[in-house]
């Protein structure tokens, strides 16, 4: 393929968490007029046929727990057993892991919602 590995595998991701009406950003890199909710992930560096974690963050200004509850289970149930995602020499799969959705603490605003997503990612080649 044309593409290298780790772009392939970031283009996935973003199809994956681009797929749940929320802007999706890299970790560090949100648009600086970003406007909440949105979801925010990790970018690694992929191994052929190794799992790897990685984890993405979910971020809402509300007062309460309903509707980022309410997304957390919309795209654990979209991950169900695990999705794949074919990529130029390969293939990608993601799951959940099994401590898949924490609250993630931030003290600075009190409306600041976070929850901590962890996944298993592997790619394999064909």
């Amino acid at each position: 393929g044309g593409t290298c590995l780790m772009d392939d595998v970031a283009t996935a991701l973003h199809r994956f968490f681009g797929s749940f009406d929320l802007p999706d950003y890299v970790e560090y890199n949100e648009d600086e007029d970003a406007q909440l909710p949105y979801i925010t992930h990790q970018l690694i560096q992929p191994d052929w046929g190794v799992n790897q974690s990685l984890t993405a963050k979910l971020w809402y200004d509300d007062p309460d727990y309903p509707r980022i509850t309410a997304k957390v289970k919309e795209i654990r149930k979209a991950l169900g057993n695990g999705v794949s995602f074919r990529l130029d020499d390969g293939v990608m799969y993601l799951w959940a892991d099994s401590n898949w959705a924490q609250n993630y603490v931030t003290d600075d605003e009190p409306n600041l919602k976070c929850m901590l997503l962890s996944f298993i990612i592997q790619v394999e080649s064909y």
